[in-house]
């Protein structure tokens, strides 16, 4: 008698089966950077370190005749405790300066002390920005990040027939969300206005990375094997596993030159591409597809009704007759053939050798 064939097996890398593992590193990395928010905003009422395009501030723009670098015109604003200003450089003659809001006293000690570094120092233009527009421009980075997100959701649920796989997609988002926040706060890098394409590019890219992990989930289940959903899912994500790595790591060894050799004035920007492009790769593997798994588990349970099955009592003997050996917990119960289950064919304990019943009537 054949035995039946043993469950589709999800491999040496289970990653699915150590969801809990992934599950805690992402706590792991958000945590520090939500207590970072929380420690800044009850030291200086700010969580993040805002910069001009957000709480206002003045900008400048310079013509130099003479040669001169970024470093030389920092190293000017030092003078005046302007380390931190935004220095962009646009051709051979001219630079654009942003600096925190200052007086107009202030901005003529700057420009005089840079004509008297670099003379033939011509103001191009001078501009002022107010906490407003910053502050409204703040909202509509917020309003335009949820929008956005309440579309992916209807999207996906449309593209893939169910509302799991958007959540899943945009619960992975969020945490793609919370790591590159918590990475700015804890390093303290300036938040301007490339941040918001920092988190467009993560929006962008996990979703993305999710959605071709997704698809290969789909059809798989498209094969209606008999492979357990949890296997199935494990099997989808290490088909998709290796191209995800090298997409990955493709785009971060390019931005990680950009921030080695860009200068000061890119580097946060690239800082940010980083971490946005590695957690976004990440996301997709060790968080949507598992909370997927998990969704679909409980789901299971739930239309199951959360029953446990009673366990089975043995028979009792008859009076006066001797009791039933106990079976050998070493030894295997007999197996029943697939075919055999799946035909109504199983073994007749009464029939002679060779004899079986089949649907209730025997077969001679």
């Amino acid at each position: 008698m054949a035995t039946p064939p043993a469950p589709a097996s999800p491999g040496a890398f289970n990653l699915i089966g150590r969801r809990r593992w992934w599950y805690a590193l992402s706590l792991a990395v958000i945590v520090p950077g939500l207590f970072a928010l929380y420690l800044h905003h009850v030291h200086d009422h700010h969580a993040l370190n805002w910069g001009v395009d957000f709480t206002g501030g003045n900008s400048l723009e310079l013509r130099i005749t003479q040669p001169f670098s970024v470093g030389d015109i920092r190293a000017v604003m030092g003078r005046f405790q302007l380390e931190d200003a935004i220095i962009q450089r646009s051709g051979d003659t001219e630079v654009f300066i942003r600096t925190r809001p200052l007086t107009q006293s202030q901005t003529n000690a700057i420009i005089a002390a840079v004509t008297a570094r670099f003379s033939g120092t011509t103001m191009l233009r001078q501009d002022t920005v107010g906490p407003e527009i910053g502050a409204e421009l703040r909202n509509i980075a917020i309003f335009g990040l949820a929008i956005g997100l309440i579309l992916q959701v209807i999207f996906i649920s449309f593209r893939f027939h169910s509302i799991r796989f958007a959540i899943a997609a945009d619960v992975a988002l969020l945490h793609d969300l919370l790591v590159v926040i918590g990475a700015f706060a804890l390093t303290q890098r300036e938040v301007n206005s490339s941040f918001l394409a920092v988190l467009l590019t993560v929006a962008g890219y996990s979703i993305n990375d999710t959605i071709v992990i997704f698809d290969r989930i789909r059809e798989n289940l498209g094969l209606r094997t008999r492979e357990p959903f949890e296997h199935l899912v494990n099997r989808s994500v290490l088909e998709a596993l290796v191209r995800s790595i090298n997409t990955a790591m493709t785009a971060v060894l390019a931005i990680g030159a950009v921030y080695v050799f860009g200068g000061e004035t890119i580097r946060d920007v690239a800082f940010g591409l980083v971490v946005a492009i590695t957690t976004g790769g990440y996301s997709s593997i060790f968080n949507a597809s598992p909370i997927l798994v998990d969704w679909h588990n409980w789901s299971e349970r739930r239309r199951a009704g959360g029953q446990v099955p009673r366990p089975v009592r043995a028979a009792q003997p008859a009076p006066g007759l001797p009791a039933a050996p106990a079976p050998d917990p070493g030894q295997a119960a007999p197996a029943v053939a697939s075919g055999d289950r799946h035909m109504g064919m199983v073994p007749d304990p009464g029939a002679s050798g060779g004899r079986r019943r089949r649907g209730g009537r025997r077969r001679r």
